[in-house]
């Protein structure tokens, strides 16, 4: 949804479109399955984030500077996970659903 409305921002305040083209742009090439393969990516993003961080978590060594640097890995570890996991399902999506207005 944010996407959405930053695309909508974009277009129509920065660069002076009409709400309308917009729109019907948007209604043209998007469909369902965008949708829901957003969705899907945000859980299990979600979920990937929540286990790397709890993994990481558990057993700080070191007192809080250990805490800290738990953290600062966790950051980077998660950024990576998810950079790569995006990437092949994105790369999934475009091969199994085909393109609409194409």
């Amino acid at each position: 949804m944010v996407g959405v409305l930053g695309g909508y921002f974009f277009n129509v305040i920065v660069q002076g479109g009409t709400p309308g083209a917009y729109l019907a742009s948007f209604n043209a090439l998007a469909q369902l399955s965008d949708l829901v393969a957003s969705s899907v990516k945000a859980v299990i993003f979600g979920f990937l984030a929540g286990v790397v961080a709890s993994y990481r978590g558990l057993n700080p060594k070191g007192g809080p500077k250990g805490v800290g640097d738990v953290v600062n890995q966790s950051v980077v570890i998660t950024f990576l996970l998810l950079f790569f996991v995006n990437t092949v399902l994105t790369a999934l999506y475009l091969q199994l659903v085909p393109a609409k207005g194409t």
